[in-house]
């Protein structure tokens, strides 16, 4: 067991909750709308600082309030210890361990690690370029906060260019270096990562088909030569008002049988391929990480066909704690397991 309580303060729909979890397996069951889905959104952002579904933090206040704030106990080696984080909705961050404030995200988040499972991880296979951008900076955030800092800095200077280049053209150039600086590091991390989760999700087809990630990137591999290339194309962006190269615009194109599966892909395959790749990051940040991992799944067992069924649960039958939404009872067991009713909460 990693997470031994959650205390939730207007976070979402909940003005006050504590949950104390006794069990390996939770299941949270609970009418639509109860909050099964907050719940999990709670954990995760204790985990990542960030929401599963995109959110900005404000969007997580709950409504008339001026922040929201999550007090999590886990069962660390030396006893337990205490995670807090507050948004406020003017963006300020308060987060603790063991009641000593901590300053930096990176030295928050190595804790403890959370893979996610959501209907929304078919955009994945299906969804724009956004998407799968996004799937490999969580993954990659999640193992190396050394990524997390560096893609921080990217497109905080990012935004500052852009916005030079509609208001203050001439003083574009002042946030090339950080860019050039920043954007080799980041390219190199998304393509080793790319291998390593095509291999992964080759390995869980089971001979079932064939299955490799082809990385797209217009970075340089120096900072010399990509900060040449942002010079080179400054007096075009400055009429596009935008930076036109980067990782950014970066895309891991997923070929499945020699086909690109998000155009060619029916429904049934880009749903498998999606949901291969989450196990592939299950497996990738449990064996690279060194803070115990929880899964955390939302309602997404009930669209499996059995083998795909029997497939995940062994597959995250290794996480140290697993959390799971459904409407009404699960049509499975698991060892070690409890019920909370959230709707009677």
């Amino acid at each position: 067991m990693i997470i031994k309580s959650i205390e939730l303060t207007n976070f979402r729909n909940f003005e006050w909750r504590k949950l104390v979890f006794c069990n390996r397996n939770i299941f949270f069951t609970g009418k639509n709308g109860s909050g099964k889905s907050n719940l999990l959104e709670s954990i995760a952002f204790s985990s990542l600082l960030r929401s599963f579904r995109g959110a900005p933090p404000k969007e997580m206040i709950r409504l008339g309030a001026k922040e929201f704030q999550i007090k999590t106990v886990l069962q660390g080696r030396a006893g337990d210890e205490i995670l807090q984080i507050s948004e406020s909705f003017s963006g300020r961050r308060r987060l603790e361990i063991n009641h000593s404030p901590v300053a930096k995200s990176s030295d928050f988040i190595r804790e403890f690690h959370t893979v996610v499972f959501a209907p929304e991880d078919r955009e994945i296979g299906a969804g724009s370029s956004g998407c799968r951008r996004r799937y490999f900076d969580i993954l990659i955030s999640g193992i190396e906060p050394e990524y997390l800092l560096r893609l921080s800095r990217y497109h905080r200077a990012l935004i500052q260019r852009n916005r030079a280049l509609k208001t203050a053209p001439q003083s574009a150039g002042a946030f090339e270096f950080e860019l050039a600086e920043q954007a080799p590091f980041i390219a190199a991390r998304r393509r080793y990562y790319a291998q390593i989760i095509g291999e992964k999700v080759l390995t869980l087809l089971r001979g079932k088909g064939e299955f490799k990630i082809l990385y797209r990137t217009d970075t340089a591999e120096s900072t010399a030569e990509h900060l040449e290339l942002l010079k080179s194309k400054r007096e075009s962006e400055r009429k596009r008002q935008c930076t036109m190269c980067g990782p950014q615009l970066d895309d891991f194109e997923l070929i499945f049988n020699g086909k690109l599966l998000r155009t060619y892909g029916s429904t049934g395959q880009i749903r498998l391929i999606s949901l291969l790749l989450k196990l592939a990051q299950f497996q990738v940040v449990k064996s690279a990480a060194d803070a115990p991992v929880a899964v955390l799944v939302d309602d997404v067992t009930g669209e499996l066909d059995e083998d795909n069924l029997q497939l995940f649960l062994e597959t995250i039958a290794t996480a140290r704690q697993s959390f799971f939404t459904f409407a009404d009872e699960p049509g499975f067991t698991l060892p070690d397991s409890g019920f909370i009713a959230v709707d009677r909460l």
